[in-house]
């Protein structure tokens, strides 16, 4: 399925070159919050792929890019 956006199409679920990453601010019980920082040091991974894989799981569209590292390597 295509949708059209301001000029440009994009595949539904697709990435074009103009989108950002925005800041998505939740509140959570303090034991979740505990429980998403632990899995991510366990896995090696940060508490964005915790979240985004838990959201693909449950039917988002989520592509594999999007759920890498974005941290800077120092």
């Amino acid at each position: 399925m295509l949708a059209n956006s301001s000029k440009r199409v994009v595949a539904r679920g697709g990435r074009s070159a103009g989108d950002k990453e925005a800041s998505l601010q939740v509140m959570v019980p303090a034991r979740i919050k505990r429980e998403v920082s632990v899995r991510a040091a366990q896995e090696g991974t940060t508490q964005r792929t915790i979240i985004l894989r838990a959201l693909k799981a449950i039917g988002f569209v989520v592509n594999d890019d999007e759920m890498c590292d974005k941290r800077k390597v120092r």
